[in-house]
C-alpha cells in the first residue's frame, strides 16, 4: 500500500523482503532486493548501494513461523540488524518501526483511550511481547545524533487491498455465527488511505521522533459492523480449546495466548499524532470495515 502510494507521489522506493510481490511496479521508481532482515551482511551491502534517506521497517514473523526461537531471530535480532545498519549508513536520517497495539496487551482494566505513556503488558502473547522488546531496543539503545527513530503503534489496517484470510477480520466477515461474548466488544480499524497519508507526513517530517499511536479517533462495536450475524452462547473454555486446536492445525493464524484480545478491547488514543499534523481522518473505524467489505464484494454481515 505504501510503496504504490509513494511511487504515485513521484518518490523512489527500494523494497527489501524474503519474496517479491506479484505486483508490477515501474522500474524507474522501484528496486527490489531479496533479503531477510536476519542477513545483516546482505542488508548492509544493500544499504551501501542504495544509500536510503528514510527506512520503514514493517518486517516481522506475525504468527506465521510457529517456532519461538526463529520468531525471536526474525523479530528481535532482525530488527536490531535493521537499526544497526541504519545507524551505520550516514545517508539514513529517519527509521520508522511498525509496532502494534498488541504491545499494550488486552486487559480487562485497559483505559478506553490508551495513550503512548500506558505501560506495555502483552502477557504471553508472543507477537505483542516481541513488539515490546523491539520498542525497548529502538528507544533505549543510543544511535547517532542525526538519526531519528519513530515507533508507530498501529491498530488493524483495513481497506480495499485487505487480504488476510485467516485473520480476526476475516472471521468476523465469514463465520455464520460468532460468540455472544464479543457482541459488545469495541474494535478499532484504520483505513489504508489514512495510514499511508499519515506515513507520508511522517516521512516528510525532519524533526519527528519518539512513540506515536497510529489509529483513527474512533472505534466501533462488533454488533454494529456485522448487524445480521448470529451471536451464540459459547462457553469460554470451549472457545479457548477450539482456538488451540485451530492454531496447531494451522487453520487459524491466531495464537491461543491472544484469546484476551478477543475478550478485551485495546482502543488507541491518536491525539498525539493528530495534533502534530492537525490531521482529519477520511474514514471512521466503522467506515474502514465497510469499505473493506465493499471492495471484497462481500455484503456486510453476510453468512459465508
Amino acid at each position: 500500500m505504501l510503496i504504490s502510494y509513494l511511487i504515485d507521489k513521484n518518490i523512489n522506493v527500494t523494497g527489501v523482503d524474503i519474496r517479491e510481490s506479484a505486483e508490477v511496479l515501474p522500474a524507474d521508481k522501484f528496486r527490489f532486493y531479496k533479503c531477510c532482515i536476519t542477513e545483516k551482511d546482505n542488508l548492509r551491502s544493500i544499504f551501501n548501494e542504495v544509500q536510503p534517506t528514510n527506512v520503514v521497517h514493517f518486517a516481522c514473523s506475525f504468527n506465521k513461523v510457529r517456532n519461538q526461537k526463529r520468531e525471536y531471530e526474525i523479530d528481535i535480532c532482525g530488527s536490531d540488524n535493521v537499526k544497526d545498519v541504519c545507524n551505520n549508513t550516514p545517508s539514513v536520517r529517519q527509521l520508522i518501526f511498525s509496532s502494534s497495539a498488541a504491545a499494550y496487551g488486552a486487559k480487562k482494566n485497559n483505559s478506553l483511550w490508551m495513550k503512548e505513556s500506558e505501560p506495555l503488558i502483552p502477557k504471553k502473547y508472543r507477537y505483542g511481547i516481541n513488539k515490546k522488546l523491539v520498542e525497548h531496543n529502538y528507544t533505549n539503545i543510543p544511535v547517532r545524533e542525526d538519526l531519528r527513530i519513530v515507533v508507530l503503534r498501529l491498530c488493524l489496517v483495513l481497506g480495499p487491498t485487505f487480504d488476510k484470510p485467516r485473520s480476526v477480520v476475516s472471521l468476523l466477515i465469514k463465520l455464520p455465527a460468532l460468540p455472544k461474548f464479543i457482541r459488545e466488544k469495541k474494535v478499532q480499524f484504520i483505513h489504508s488511505e489514512d495510514m499511508v497519508s499519515l506515513l507520508e507526513l511522517i516521512l516528510r517530517d525532519k524533526e519527528i521522533s519518539g512513540i506515536y499511536n497510529l489509529a483513527p479517533d474512533s472505534y466501533t462495536i462488533v454488533k454494529d459492523i456485522v448487524p445480521d450475524k448470529r451471536f451464540v452462547g459459547v462457553p469460554l473454555f470451549i472457545f479457548k480449546g477450539s482456538l488451540w486446536i485451530c492454531w496447531h492445525l494451522r487453520i487459524l493464524n491466531l495464537q491461543p495466548a491472544s484469546v484476551s484480545n478477543t475478550l478485551y478491547p485495546t482502543i488507541l488514543d491518536s491525539s498525539k499524532i493528530i495534533s502534530r499534523y492537525d490531521y482529519k481522518f477520511k474514514y471512521s473505524s466503522k467506515e474502514a470495515f465497510e469499505d473493506t467489505i465493499r471492495h471484497n464484494m462481500i455484503p456486510a454481515g453476510a453468512w459465508i
